[in-house]
């Protein structure tokens, strides 16, 4: 459910098909530069009422991002 709803969200917030995001692919390939990485991470935080305790770095993949959403949320 989570990475169903983060894959939704980057492609409504940066313009990408929902075939175009894939749950092994770093965040890089979808956001530009520092400014897209913090509106995409305020987005989360609102949409998921949590917030991230640790920078996190656009090498991480789309499902490791879920993993730690599901985990700052129980």
């Amino acid at each position: 459910m989570i990475l169903e709803k983060l894959i939704s969200m980057i492609c409504e917030e940066f313009g990408f098909s929902e075939d175009e995001v894939d749950g092994s692919a770093p965040l890089y390939e979808f956001i530009n530069d520092d400014a897209e990485l913090e509106e995409l991470f305020l987005s989360l935080e609102s949409e998921f009422e949590t917030e991230f305790a640790e920078e996190i770095d656009t090498g991480i993949s789309v499902s490791e991002l879920a993993d730690m959403i599901e985990e700052s949320i129980g």
